[in-house]
């Protein structure tokens, strides 16, 4: 037994390259959100110079500091928290409930049902009859219109409903044997043995949440429900079209350009979702382990 524990397992070629292989990917991924971050905590009229690589060149905070002062930020975080937490949890309840009856074979309706859900995926009303179905709903400057028209989608259906009916029959079974109702075998069955498939369309539905901002510019007028992307999207372009026409814009201009407000919105952007996914990632790997069948 020691020395099975001491014997060393030989390093192959194929290890090697592998792990090659992983790092260059790393880097290529991740180099350039450091290129946006150097760039983001450089002087602007130095940055128009170009040349910036991993690391600022004339630090300066000026970038985030106007992104950080503007009155409208905090309510648009709020909102960008909100439709994140709530569009995440109730679609995902209420596509895991339909992927669950379309397992049930004595549904009436089944195989109507499935396809009903399918047809949006090949066939798009269009932009002007969603706008009208919406407004006719009361949908538009709401904030439901970032959480009804998402509560079911048909792809994420076919997904889980894929994977409950992988799951053993013989449990739902003894489940019934022992009184279980329907819901308690869906949620003491059916989710905790799904966490991993669950997790990954969670996590799918919130960085799309987070990061959506065309729902927010078509449907919604003012800015009482501005997303976090929007609100600086609507930043940067004001700071596009003012740069050289307005004077005060301009003496801003000498820390403060376009191209180093947009690095800063894409870091103030994407920078949560990034913390937030390592603790995701836990979640997803232990959903793994208890989604494992033991035999």
């Amino acid at each position: 037994m020691v020395k099975a524990l001491k014997k060393k397992r030989k390093l192959t070629v194929f290890d090697i390259v592998l792990d090659m292989a992983s790092i260059v990917f790393v880097l290529i991924i991740l180099l350039p959100f450091v290129h946006l971050a150097a760039l983001s905590l450089n002087d602007g009229l130095d940055a128009l110079k170009g040349g910036i690589g991993l690391l600022p060149r004339k630090f300066t905070l000026e970038n985030y500091k106007i992104i950080f002062q503007e009155q409208s930020l905090a309510r648009a975080s709020l909102v960008t928290v909100s439709r994140t937490l709530v569009g995440t949890a109730l679609p995902l309840l209420c596509t895991s409930l339909v992927a669950f009856c379309l397992t049930r074979k004595d549904l009436v309706g089944r195989k109507f049902y499935l396809v009903l859900f399918l047809l949006p995926m090949y066939i798009g009303a269009g932009l002007i009859p969603t706008f009208l179905t919406y407004k006719a709903l009361r949908l538009t400057n709401s904030f439901a219109v970032y959480i009804v028209p998402n509560l079911v989608w048909g792809y994420n259906i076919i997904i889980l409903r894929s994977f409950f009916e992988t799951l053993p029959a013989s449990l739902e079974e003894s489940a019934v044997l022992d009184g279980a109702t329907e819901y308690q075998i869906f949620f003491r069955i059916c989710i905790p043995l799904s966490m991993p498939v669950v997790v990954t369309i969670g996590l799918f539905n919130a960085v799309w949440q987070w990061n959506s901002w065309f729902d927010t510019v078509m449907y919604i007028r003012g800015n009482e429900w501005d997303t976090l992307s929007s609100l600086l999207a609507h930043m940067l372009m004001e700071q596009q079209t003012n740069f050289i026409n307005d004077m005060k814009m301009a003496k801003r201009a000498v820390s403060l350009t376009p191209e180093v407000l947009k690095a800063a919105m894409t870091i103030v952007t994407a920078l949560p979702i990034v913390l937030v996914y390592p603790f995701l990632q836990k979640y997803f790997v232990k959903g793994i382990m208890v989604g494992a069948v033991k035999e």
